[in-house]
């Protein structure tokens, strides 16, 4: 994993794919990842996540784009890793 650097408080969402099984390569899983991102003091794209409690992952780039393509591929080596997430889709409204 990439050092965490300091980002801002746009939350966004990532979208990673999961392979379920060797055996089934060709079917993915859309596993939504919440991230925030923001510029450092030089100028940097950060973009974090945390794929569960205790992982996570940032990436970084000259623009933001660049920052969340970088996050994806960390998240991409976290999933393969570790498993996607147990999710849970929720809407709710806000008062």
């Amino acid at each position: 994993m990439k050092p965490q650097r300091p980002s801002g408080s746009e939350g966004q969402r990532c979208h990673v794919r999961n392979r379920l099984s060797e055996e089934s390569a060709a079917m993915t899983r859309a596993v939504h990842v919440p991230y925030t991102a923001g510029q450092d003091e030089d100028g940097v794209w950060c973009a974090h996540a945390q794929l569960r409690p205790g992982v996570g992952a940032n990436g970084e780039g000259n623009t933001l784009d660049a920052a969340v393509a970088d996050l994806r591929e960390a998240l991409e080596g976290l999933v393969a890793e570790f498993g996607a997430p147990d999710e849970l889709t929720l809407m709710a409204g806000v008062a």
